[in-house]
């Protein structure tokens, strides 16, 4: 029998997600299995799975320790070289100005160098991510950015943080800024609306009139000259490639971006897209501090060649 008391770090969330994550390598199906039959209890009683969970709460797993072991795995963590440029570090939060060419999350088992990895690579070597088989939590990023757009990505250290900054993002409780240089010449700021739909085999993505996952992109003109735009960005949404299909949906990709119609003469050979800044607000509790601070990454020195021989300067 192994027994477990919840922490403060593995509270506040439901048992049966706090399971999976322990018994990392069991099946959903037996884990509800074994709460039916009573070999999982939560303080001493039958549980459902969807119980909250509390510091100081008790779950007792009846298991032999030969079945734990078989369905608990320590977690791979792999270590590479790639540094992080971080904008921003607590205890709770770190921020990273993403590289390009780097994914995000892995897309394929073979995608072992990626953002999430040296992430999690950075806080197991400074002592604040537990990779053991009791470890229940695995710090996660809070946005995505595609492989070729640089900037702000945001991680939560802690179960807390990472579940108030995901809250805010998916309220509306942040504001994330971007800087793109665009085909042809903006003169005034609009707003972009339609309803996002991917081709997950091609990997593209489209707007159209209906559907179900709505995208907002706004956008004001910086500068503008010989046919090319500067572009401050609001990211209202957060789709697939919202960014890069709204604006070659008006005839005005972002240069160098190939997929989407971008690769004009002239144009650089990557794409000009940077998440530049984020604020948070609405943030609670040990997050309160950062509520209203505006975290800003600089553009990459490539970046700012090409906007400054295009634009002069800005």
């Amino acid at each position: 029998m192994k027994e477990i008391v919840v922490s403060n770090e593995a509270s506040n969330q439901r048992l049966d997600k706090f399971l999976a994550k322990y018994l990392n390598d069991a099946p959903k199906s037996f884990i509800y299995k074994m709460l039916r039959k009573k070999n999982i209890k939560l303080n001493g009683q039958k549980a459902q799975g969807s119980e909250i969970l509390a510091v100081s709460d008790c779950i007792r797993i009846f298991m032999s320790d030969e079945t734990l072991d078989k369905f608990c795995s320590v977690k791979g963590v792999e270590f590479f070289a790639g540094e992080l440029n971080i904008v921003y570090e607590d205890k709770h939060v770190l921020i990273i100005n993403k590289p390009r060419g780097l994914l995000t999350h892995p897309s394929a088992s073979s995608d072992r160098d990626t953002l999430l990895s040296r992430v999690l690579s950075h806080l197991h070597k400074n002592g604040e991510y537990d990779i053991s088989k009791e470890s229940v939590f695995t710090p996660g990023l809070c946005n995505r950015l595609d492989r070729n757009t640089t900037g702000i990505v945001v991680c939560g250290k802690t179960l807390t943080a990472l579940q108030q900054l995901n809250k805010a993002i998916a309220e509306r409780k942040s504001e994330k800024y971007y800087t793109a240089a665009v085909v042809g010449e903006i003169i005034s700021k609009g707003v972009l609306e339609g309803y996002h739909s991917k081709d997950q085999k091609r990997n593209i993505s489209s707007i159209k009139n209906s559907g179900d996952k709505l995208a907002i992109t706004e956008y004001e003109p910086i500068s503008v000259k010989n046919g090319y735009s500067l572009l401050k960005i609001k990211l209202v949404t957060g789709r697939s490639h919202q960014i890069r299909t709204h604006l070659a949906g008006i005839g005005h990709s972002i240069l160098g971006d190939g997929k989407y119609g971008g690769a004009v003469k002239g144009a650089p050979r990557f794409q000009m897209l940077h998440a530049v800044s984020i604020r948070f607000f609405g943030l609670e509790g040990e997050l309160d501090g950062l509520n209203g601070v505006v975290f800003t990454a600089e553009p990459a020195e490539d970046f700012l060649f090409y906007q400054e021989k295009l634009f002069g300067g800005v």
